[in-house]
């Protein structure tokens, strides 16, 4: 951990990391046998603003393995303030003004070249499916659940993943939506993806699922007619809405890798950083907000070629998220310019 090149925002810790270099270290991570158990956050510029009056949740994201940026205003910010601290004499009160300015035109020009401080956005709806990928190929290729009836060989063979939170049919559909073909392709086969639907033949994974009403729902068995296709991906998932009784049991249960929490912040962090230790095989938790609702196909995404400006697609499409995004796009950019101003440099 040492050698993760870390930076402050308003004293909130960032990696500032590519996503093929947050990737190698959770591979790393998983597969090393004496790794421990590690909270991932993804940090976006509502999660700085409310670290700035919540003691417990700054210190939750300052002490985790990795903080990655998850918003383009992350890497606006970096950029500015390396501007600003590059000088080796004081500069007036005009010329952040001024630099801020150049800053912002950046974004508005999507300059991703210049904003090299924090090279990549990285949110937890792209994790998600990649971290799947990552156990797909790295999982045993003696893992096939449904050919098996004895739960210690599953155990050793396949690797697990449990998804915490949603309400309805969210996590069902996002478990069988991370297990269709066009998510082998990592997360730029989203548009695919949700062009095609979902499909169902190519998969030897075994999902169990609960939900408010049915709390043990007989496992879900992708797969066509013919049953399993045996050159599918190794992986088992799991799956409960954040209210069912007994929530740390069932994880223990299961006996995942990876959980993905799709709570709000700051609940969501503060609920892996108390319960993470009670749950001793999980090496690798997140949360991951709702990414459910995108990756179950409920809500759609934001094109690509809106990159930076995806929070003009959520206003338009979920004015209800007007506060959040004034937060991020308003109240976030204001603060970062007063203390450069502050800043006696």
């Amino acid at each position: 951990m040492s050698n993760i090149p870390v930076i402050k925002i308003l004293d909130v810790k960032i990696n500032p990391l590519t996503k093929a270099e947050v990737l190698a270290l959770i591979k790393n991570h998983l597969l090393d046998p004496h790794s421990t158990p590690q909270q991932l956050v993804t940090t976006n510029p509502e999660f700085i603003m409310a670290a700035q009056d919540d003691e417990e949740f700054k210190n939750i994201i300052n002490n985790s393995w990795l903080s990655v940026a998850d918003g383009y205003g992350i890497r606006l910010a970096g950029k500015y303030q390396q501007a600003i601290s590059n000088f080796q004499f004081p500069i007036s009160k005009i010329k952040k003004l001024f630099i801020g300015c150049q800053i912002a035109w950046l974004g508005i020009t999507r300059n991703n070249k210049k904003l090299d401080v924090v090279p990549e956005t990285i949110t937890g709806t792209d994790l998600v499916p990649e971290i799947c990928r990552l156990l797909s190929v790295s999982s045993d290729p003696e893992c096939h659940p449904r050919e098996s009836e004895d739960p210690v060989a599953i155990s050793q063979t396949c690797q697990k993943i449990f998804l915490l939170g949603g309400f309805g049919d969210v996590p069902r559909l996002a478990a069988e939506r991370l297990n269709s073909p066009p998510y082998e392709g990592g997360v730029n086969s989203r548009q695919k993806r949700e062009e095609e639907g979902v499909n169902k033949s190519q998969k030897n994974i075994l999902i169990n699922y609960s939900t408010f009403e049915h709390l043990s729902s007989p496992p879900y068995e992708g797969g066509g007619e013919e049953g399993v296709n045996k050159n599918s991906k190794n992986i088992l998932i799991d799956y409960t809405p954040f209210e069912s009784p007994n929530i740390i049991e069932k994880i223990n249960s299961f006996a995942p890798s990876v959980l993905f929490v799709a709570l709000n912040h700051p609940r969501a962090q503060k609920w892996i950083n108390a319960n993470l230790p009670k749950m001793p095989s999980v090496k690798l938790a997140i949360g991951v907000g709702g990414a459910f609702d995108y990756l179950s196909g409920k809500i759609k995404r934001a094109p690509k070629c809106l990159q930076g400006f995806e929070w003009l697609y959520r206003l338009i499409n979920q004015p209800r998220r007007f506060k959040r995004i004034y937060t991020a796009v308003i109240e976030f950019p204001l603060k970062i310019l007063k203390a450069a101003l502050i800043y006696k440099k």
